[in-house]
């Protein structure tokens, strides 16, 4: 007949179990807790062999517990980093987007209506695509080439632009 011992011993075998699936789903902090209980049982059993083997396996997931912390916080200092880059490049791009506009104000009255008949003929050409004037859409591809290679590149740098619409000519001289 098992007596009061039997079951205490039981319970603390239990717990170990129970630890040990806790540690397999890496729930360190609930195995630890868990070996804690069972450390108690064996201690009032005087079981000190079985106590010392738990105190060095709560040590080792003590130590398990304080490297995934450490991971955490690496990480989270890497994303902080990485965030404080991107929100400087995004500074960045916003600064080089307000002087381009600067660049534009400060063009001049020439410059400016080059740009404004530029603007009106992408909006023409763009219609007549539509309707299938291919050969007006061409000439008009072909002039706001021209007026984009008037402007400096020092002043205003065009050339994306500029291969954009060779890019959209070639694919029209296939049609």
């Amino acid at each position: 007949m098992p007596g009061p011992f039997d079951e205490l011993e039981r319970e603390a075998e239990n717990l170990e179990k129970q630890s040990k699936g806790e540690f397999n789903r890496k729930n360190f902090v609930n195995a630890v807790n868990i070996l804690k209980e069972a450390q108690e049982i064996y201690s009032k059993l005087s079981y000190q062999g079985k106590v010392e083997m738990i105190k060095k396996r709560i040590a080792q997931l003590m130590n398990v517990v304080r490297h995934q912390k450490q991971n955490t916080d690496i990480k989270t200092q890497n994303e902080e980093i990485f965030q404080r880059r991107v929100d400087k490049v995004l500074k960045e791009k916003e600064r080089f987007s307000n002087q381009k506009l600067v660049e534009q104000r400060a063009l001049s009255p020439e410059m400016k209506k080059n740009l404004e008949k530029i603007d009106l003929l992408l909006e023409k050409a763009k219609k007549e695509e539509k309707l299938g004037n291919y050969s007006r859409v061409t000439k008009r591809y072909e002039l706001i080439i021209e007026l984009y290679k008037s402007i400096p590149k020092e002043v205003m740098n065009y050339s994306n632009e500029v291969t954009e619409i060779e890019k959209k000519l070639t694919a029209l001289h296939s049609k």
